[in-house]
């Protein structure tokens, strides 16, 4: 069986070239007209003061050396805008940047009843008067028309729905497709809650400070470089840690592998062998490796340690024996569809590989094994801990080479006895397309599910 190297996608990326790339990070903070006491709460929009400071402090970071070392003219702040600057602004560094782009957004965001798009702050902007903001679909124009640039990074931070507009900054999936532009990482505020993304009191709005804390500190379980998924991943644990609103991220082209920023504390890699000497020796060294590696495993298998990977306790020493998942499907129009989070699950279960399934898992509401809506970390803890961790995990990968039932709201892996589900909407897998929801044991703890009822 060939498997992939998750090691190897890993460190495949590069940092982006500060000196071809552009930054603009735009901050409305203010909404203040004709003094506090005369304003209309019902038109006006609450001054973020936050706002401002995460914009600064996230410049400062992108400058920084030790995280991207961006040049200081190569990385604007639009404070204050009017729709002009802002737009100009995007547009100039459009024009410059050849790398990559990186447009970031913190302030109000806007849904106008007669218009349903989404709008941008700024500071001029009223609840009820459109024209007063600035439309996101002017800004994503600019992006697609910069054709010269080869990535495209854009982050929001900002309101999207009625409920956000009373204080929260947020944006649910529908900003996020209004933001989708062909060779790009989005990386968005989550959905408004009654929990407020900038509280009172704190330095930095909720989802800026902890991408700005990510930055700062780095993580000692995250690569060297920090792509766009990693930038995800980390922001969205943070924010679940906390019980606050998480981000949600869309990538198009690889853009999950994009990298905007070196890791400050990198996990720490064992050191390599020194290699001096004649190449005889080292390939002497190696041989004698491999054939130590293999006789610790014959050992183990002698000694009745049964390597929990083999599947249904079986010590060939082999691994499990796994075929090629069903990963392309048809929904019905003629065309062939790749889903790459599908191969990602099946390599995983055959290696035995818990993270590549958790972070396919979404990150929360995942069903089956006898759990219901419980986040991917929890799930994945019931599975470690499982005695038969060989033969279910080997149903699990055999599952997924069946050909799934496919239809416009996700995919369907079942043989009477399990059933993997697959929603649509773009997950954590770099540039998936459907998101893995739910693996039910319908002969066991999940036989009540209606996943498990026969058509």
């Amino acid at each position: 069986m060939t498997r992939r190297s998750h090691t190897a996608d890993a460190t495949a990326g590069r940092l982006s070239d500060p000196s071809a790339s552009r930054a603009v990070l735009i901050e409305a903070h203010a909404f203040t007209r004709g003094g506090a006491a005369a304003r209309d709460r019902q038109r006006h929009l609450d001054d973020r003061p936050s706002v401002a400071a995460g914009c600064r402090r996230l410049a400062e970071l992108f400058r920084d050396p030790e995280v991207w070392g961006l040049p200081e003219d190569h990385c604007a702040i639009v404070s204050q805008p009017t729709r002009d600057s802002m737009l100009e602004a995007v547009h100039r560094a459009a024009a410059e940047a050849t790398d990559t782009l990186v447009v970031y957004y913190a302030g109000h965001g806007l849904l106008y009843p007669l218009s349903g798009d989404l709008h941008l702050a700024v500071p001029e902007t009223t609840k009820d008067k459109s024209f007063t903001a600035v439309k996101y679909d002017d800004l994503r124009e600019i992006l697609l028309s910069a054709t010269r640039v080869r990535r495209k990074v854009v982050i929001l931070d900002c309101c999207f729905s009625g409920t956000a507009l009373r204080g929260p900054l947020s944006a649910d999936a529908d900003a996020i497709r209004l933001a989708d532009v062909e060779g790009t990482s989005v990386l968005a505020a989550s959905h408004a809650t009654r929990q407020a993304l900038a509280p009172r009191g704190e330095r930095y709005p909720a989802f800026t400070g902890e991408l700005i804390a990510l930055l700062e500190e780095g993580d000692p379980d995250a690569p060297e470089l920090l792509t766009m998924a990693d930038l995800y991943d980390r922001v969205d644990r943070a924010l679940m840690r906390k019980n606050r609103p998480r981000p949600q991220q869309l990538n198009r082209d690889r853009g999950a592998h994009i990298s905007i920023a070196r890791n400050r504390a990198p996990r720490q890699e064992p050191p390599e062998t020194d290699e001096t000497g004649s190449a005889a020796e080292t390939r002497r060294l190696g041989g004698r490796r491999r054939t130590l590696a293999a006789a610790t495993l014959v050992l183990a298998a002698i000694a009745g340690l049964t390597f929990w990977l083999l599947p249904d306790g079986d010590s060939d020493g082999k691994g499990l024996d796994c075929g090629k998942a069903h990963s392309t499907f048809d929904l019905g129009d003629g065309t062939q569809r790749h889903e790459v989070s599908i191969d990602e699950v099946h390599d995983a279960a055959c290696e035995g590989n818990f993270r590549p399934m958790e972070v396919a898992m979404d990150r929360g509401g995942f069903d089956g094994t006898g759990l219901s809506g419980a986040t991917p970390d929890k799930v994945i803890a019931s599975w470690k801990k499982r005695t038969d961790r060989a033969s279910f995990l080997h149903g699990l990968a055999t599952l997924l080479e069946r050909e799934p039932e496919a239809g416009q709201g996700g995919l369907t892996f079942s043989n009477g006895k399990q059933v993997a589900t697959w929603a649509r909407g773009a997950g954590t897998v770099p540039d998936s397309t459907y998101r893995w929801t739910g693996y039910f044991l319908c002969d066991g703890p999940d036989s009540g599910h209606p996943a498990c009822d026969p058509p």
